[in-house]
Protein backbone atom coordinates (compact mmCIF):
# COMPACT_ATOMS: atom_id res chain seq x y z
CA UNK A 1 0.00 0.00 0.00
CA UNK A 2 2.59 2.26 0.48
CA UNK A 3 4.08 1.62 -2.44
CA UNK A 4 0.98 2.99 -4.74
CA UNK A 5 0.62 5.72 -2.49
CA UNK A 6 4.24 6.70 -3.27
CA UNK A 7 3.05 6.09 -7.24
CA UNK A 8 0.28 8.07 -6.58
CA UNK A 9 1.91 11.24 -4.98
CA UNK A 10 4.50 11.42 -7.86
CA UNK A 11 1.94 11.06 -10.14
CA UNK A 12 0.12 14.16 -8.60
CA UNK A 13 3.58 16.01 -8.29
CA UNK A 14 4.66 15.39 -11.36
CA UNK A 15 1.41 16.68 -13.19
CA UNK A 16 2.17 19.73 -11.60
CA UNK A 17 5.10 20.36 -12.28
CA UNK A 18 4.53 19.31 -16.33
CA UNK A 19 1.49 21.97 -16.10
CA UNK A 20 4.53 24.48 -15.06
CA UNK A 21 6.70 23.40 -17.78
CA UNK A 22 4.10 24.30 -19.98
CA UNK A 23 3.43 27.41 -18.61
CA UNK A 24 6.95 28.03 -19.46
CA UNK A 25 6.68 27.11 -23.33
CA UNK A 26 3.68 28.80 -23.78
CA UNK A 27 4.78 32.28 -22.64
CA UNK A 28 8.33 31.08 -24.53
CA UNK A 29 5.87 30.28 -27.47
CA UNK A 30 4.38 33.95 -26.94
CA UNK A 31 7.36 35.87 -26.54
CA UNK A 32 8.45 34.11 -29.91
CA UNK A 33 5.55 35.19 -31.89
CA UNK A 34 4.94 38.56 -30.55
CA UNK A 35 8.75 39.20 -31.06
CA UNK A 36 8.28 37.87 -35.03
CA UNK A 37 6.06 39.97 -35.71
CA UNK A 38 7.13 43.20 -34.48
CA UNK A 39 10.48 42.58 -36.36
CA UNK A 40 7.85 42.05 -39.43
CA UNK A 41 8.40 38.48 -39.85
CA UNK A 42 5.60 35.99 -40.52
CA UNK A 43 4.27 34.81 -37.21
CA UNK A 44 4.05 31.53 -36.24
CA UNK A 45 0.45 29.98 -38.01
CA UNK A 46 -0.31 27.77 -34.88
CA UNK A 47 0.53 29.94 -31.85
CA UNK A 48 -2.75 30.30 -31.07
CA UNK A 49 -4.11 27.12 -31.09
CA UNK A 50 -0.90 25.56 -29.57
CA UNK A 51 -1.85 28.18 -26.67
CA UNK A 52 -5.40 27.24 -26.67
CA UNK A 53 -4.41 23.62 -26.20
CA UNK A 54 -1.33 24.27 -23.52
CA UNK A 55 -4.00 26.03 -21.13
CA UNK A 56 -6.64 22.85 -21.57
CA UNK A 57 -3.36 20.90 -20.21
CA UNK A 58 -2.24 23.22 -17.36
CA UNK A 59 -5.38 23.66 -15.92
CA UNK A 60 -5.79 19.93 -15.98
CA UNK A 61 -2.51 18.59 -15.24
CA UNK A 62 -1.99 21.13 -12.37
CA UNK A 63 -5.64 20.75 -10.50
CA UNK A 64 -5.23 17.84 -8.63
CA UNK A 65 -1.99 19.63 -6.89
CA UNK A 66 -4.23 22.54 -6.16
CA UNK A 67 -6.73 20.35 -4.50
CA UNK A 68 -4.22 18.58 -2.20
CA UNK A 69 -2.47 22.25 -1.32
CA UNK A 70 -5.69 23.82 -0.85
CA UNK A 71 -4.98 26.57 -3.84
CA UNK A 72 -8.86 27.26 -4.01
CA UNK A 73 -10.52 29.61 -3.13
CA UNK A 74 -12.27 28.86 0.00
CA UNK A 75 -15.15 30.71 1.55
CA UNK A 76 -15.11 30.09 5.26
CA UNK A 77 -17.41 32.70 6.94
CA UNK A 78 -20.12 30.57 7.66
CA UNK A 79 -17.78 27.39 7.95
CA UNK A 80 -15.79 28.83 10.94
CA UNK A 81 -19.06 29.52 12.88
CA UNK A 82 -20.56 25.84 12.72
CA UNK A 83 -20.08 23.47 15.52
CA UNK A 84 -17.90 20.15 14.77
CA UNK A 85 -20.06 17.97 13.80
CA UNK A 86 -21.82 20.47 11.76
CA UNK A 87 -18.71 21.01 10.21
CA UNK A 88 -17.68 17.64 9.61
CA UNK A 89 -20.83 16.64 7.48
CA UNK A 90 -20.73 19.77 5.75
CA UNK A 91 -17.20 18.92 4.78
CA UNK A 92 -18.42 14.99 4.08
CA UNK A 93 -20.92 16.15 1.99
CA UNK A 94 -18.42 18.59 -0.28
CA UNK A 95 -16.12 15.63 -0.86
CA UNK A 96 -19.04 13.40 -2.00
CA UNK A 97 -20.38 15.91 -4.50
CA UNK A 98 -16.94 17.35 -5.41
CA UNK A 99 -15.51 13.74 -6.05
CA UNK A 100 -18.65 12.83 -7.83
CA UNK A 101 -18.66 15.60 -10.16
CA UNK A 102 -15.19 15.00 -11.13
CA UNK A 103 -14.87 11.15 -11.31
CA UNK A 104 -18.57 11.57 -13.44
CA UNK A 105 -16.93 14.06 -15.99
CA UNK A 106 -13.27 11.88 -15.65
CA UNK A 107 -15.67 8.85 -17.09
CA UNK A 108 -17.46 10.84 -19.69
CA UNK A 109 -13.75 12.04 -20.61
CA UNK A 110 -12.63 8.82 -21.05
CA UNK A 111 -15.44 7.98 -23.22
CA UNK A 112 -15.43 10.66 -25.42
CA UNK A 113 -11.48 9.95 -25.76
CA UNK A 114 -12.47 5.95 -26.85
CA UNK A 115 -15.02 7.55 -29.11
CA UNK A 116 -12.46 9.87 -30.56
CA UNK A 117 -9.58 7.48 -31.04
CA UNK A 118 -12.60 4.93 -32.74
CA UNK A 119 -13.69 7.29 -35.24
CA UNK A 120 -10.32 9.15 -35.87
CA UNK A 121 -12.15 12.53 -35.50
CA UNK A 122 -9.55 15.71 -35.57
CA UNK A 123 -10.13 19.18 -34.59
CA UNK A 124 -9.65 21.19 -37.45
CA UNK A 125 -8.05 24.87 -36.10
CA UNK A 126 -4.50 25.90 -38.07
CA UNK A 127 -3.13 22.55 -37.19
CA UNK A 128 -4.70 19.54 -37.53
CA UNK A 129 -5.29 17.22 -34.08
CA UNK A 130 -6.74 14.72 -33.33
CA UNK A 131 -9.67 15.13 -31.15
CA UNK A 132 -8.59 12.82 -28.31
CA UNK A 133 -5.63 15.23 -27.35
CA UNK A 134 -8.93 17.61 -26.51
CA UNK A 135 -10.52 15.13 -23.83
CA UNK A 136 -7.77 13.35 -22.94
CA UNK A 137 -6.39 16.04 -20.36
CA UNK A 138 -10.11 16.50 -18.70
CA UNK A 139 -10.09 12.33 -18.38
CA UNK A 140 -6.59 12.65 -16.13
CA UNK A 141 -7.54 15.91 -14.56
CA UNK A 142 -10.95 15.28 -13.00
CA UNK A 143 -9.90 11.62 -11.98
CA UNK A 144 -7.13 13.19 -10.24
CA UNK A 145 -9.34 15.70 -8.61
CA UNK A 146 -11.92 12.89 -7.29
CA UNK A 147 -9.35 10.80 -5.58
CA UNK A 148 -7.83 14.15 -4.13
CA UNK A 149 -11.03 14.56 -2.46
CA UNK A 150 -11.90 10.99 -1.87
CA UNK A 151 -8.28 11.11 0.15
CA UNK A 152 -9.52 13.97 2.32
CA UNK A 153 -13.11 11.91 2.91
CA UNK A 154 -10.98 9.44 4.18
CA UNK A 155 -8.24 10.53 6.03
CA UNK A 156 -8.49 13.05 8.54
CA UNK A 157 -6.90 15.28 6.32
CA UNK A 158 -8.98 18.35 5.54
CA UNK A 159 -9.60 20.55 2.76
CA UNK A 160 -11.00 23.29 5.62
CA UNK A 161 -8.02 23.15 7.91
CA UNK A 162 -6.41 25.79 9.33
CA UNK A 163 -2.77 26.69 7.80
CA UNK A 164 -0.14 24.89 10.12
CA UNK A 165 -2.81 22.05 10.35
CA UNK A 166 -2.72 21.35 6.69
CA UNK A 167 1.01 21.94 6.70
CA UNK A 168 1.26 19.06 9.41
CA UNK A 169 -1.26 16.91 8.14
CA UNK A 170 0.55 17.29 4.23
CA UNK A 171 3.58 15.40 5.58
CA UNK A 172 1.72 12.30 5.55
CA UNK A 173 0.93 12.17 1.41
Amino acid sequence: MNILRKLYNSIVVSLAAIAGVILALMCILIVVDVSLRNLGFQPIRATVATTEYALLYFTMFAAPYLVRTRGHVVVRVIYDRLDADTKRFLETSVYVICASVALAIAYVSGSLVIESVIIGDSEPRSIDVPRWILFTPLLIGFFFVGCEFLRFLFTKDSFYAAPDEAAHTQERY
